[in-house]
């Protein structure tokens, strides 16, 4: 049930990022491949959708866990040797090789029969050289991403910029880990089943010891980029929320200001979906451009005497500057010496401050 619930989440996740991942280039489309693949793989080879389609056709599950398992891990390591500049084009081959012979095996080698589990294909046939052959190329595949995946995401986790980022990255990495040493175990379990019978409490158990923990830190690993694409975005959504109010009243005196598309009301911002970076940091911006350009109308003596440590001051000056400028007052003479000019900020910062500003203006409003 938990792994139903996970599939799903991945599955959702992926259909939301694939239309910008398209735009983006081919690591963030492999990376979202790799989120869907990864959760197609959980949904068809878990209950309760395993146990349909393995009535239609016997142990399909076991086939289409596999083969959408080794595309995941394919489009992780495509996403890897993308963002690191390397050739792909052997690990496409060996991809290709892998799922044509997974799928040629299932049906012309391992056994098969209907009723029952369809995971009791493994336990009843452990030592078949059929399914020797059937899990080799799985493993095989299996095993060089786990490796290939540890050792890229460990050599490269102390370039990534420290937070959320690097999180992923160690989660990966220790994911693949563990990955490769699930993969030993197995092939180690197959060897010895030739040879003696394996108890398959304990083989099994610590399999899931292994496996478990592998896919929850991948997938731990594979979310946080999306999900720190979510913090984002909420966060600039609830900035625009805020800066709304006061952006309305800034364009209704200085219309050159609202470039591009028309002026959205309030919960048209709220509705409005894709990244915000550059929507709020335009109005941050256009309110900062409005509050100098509002100087000739300060209610001030001669200056804006704006200080910028205090947003509520600067709610107060905006209100009273955009209500003489729209009642018609003319400009009064400033003194250049006597303007007080605000600190230069970059983008996040400019867009904290705005939108801590328009708190401040949206409460006096309603007073």
């Amino acid at each position: 049930m938990i792994f139903a619930v996970i599939s799903a989440a991945l599955i959702a996740i992926a259909a939301w990022r694939l239309p910008s991942a398209f735009r983006s280039g081919r690591a963030q489309r492999s990376l979202c491949l790799t989120i869907g693949l990864l959760g197609l793989a959980l949904l068809l080879g878990g209950r309760p959708v395993g146990d349909h389609l393995h009535e239609l056709l016997p142990n399909s599950p076991v086939l289409l866990k596999h083969m959408f398992g080794v595309a995941s891990a394919a489009t992780l390591i495509d996403y890897l040797y993308v963002v690191h500049g390397r050739r792909v084009r052997g690990h496409l081959l060996l991809l290709g090789g892998a799922e044509a012979a997974l799928f040629t095996l299932f049906f012309l080698a391992l056994p098969r029969r209907s009723g029952g589990s369809f995971d009791d294909v493994v336990k009843q046939h452990l030592g078949d050289l059929r399914l020797d052959a059937y899990l080799a190329c799985f493993y095989a595949f299996l095993g060089y991403s786990m490796v290939a995946g540890a050792f890229l995401f460990w050599s490269t986790r102390q370039s990534v910029p420290r937070g959320l980022a690097r999180a992923g990255t160690t989660c990966l990495a220790v994911g693949c880990t563990v990955g490769t040493t699930y993969t030993v175990w197995r092939i180690g379990v197959l060897g010895v089943a030739h040879v003696a019978a394996p108890s398959l409490a304990v083989t099994d158990g610590i399999s899931d010891l292994l496996m478990g923990p592998s896919i929850i830190l991948i997938i731990v690993g594979l979310v946080l980029a999306p999900l720190r694409s979510l913090v984002r975005y909420v966060r600039h959504q609830r900035s625009i929320w805020h800066m709304q109010p006061l952006w309305s009243a800034v364009v209704a005196e200085f219309p050159h200001l609202a470039i591009g598309e028309g002026q959205r009301s309030r919960l048209g911002e709220l509705l409005t979906i894709g990244g915000r970076d550059i929507d709020a940091a335009h109005i941050a911006f256009g309110i900062r451009d409005a509050t100098h350009a509002l100087v000739p109308w300060s209610p001030t003596a001669g200056s804006r005497a704006t200080i910028s440590s205090d947003p509520a001051n600067e709610a107060r000056w905006l209100r009273a500057a955009l209500l003489r400028k729209a009642t018609g007052e003319g400009e009064s003479t400033v003194d250049p010496a006597a303007i007080i000019e605000r600190q230069m900020r970059g983008p996040s910062a400019e867009i904290r401050w705005a939108a801590e500003v328009a708190r401040h203006f949206n409460t006096e409003a309603r007073h």
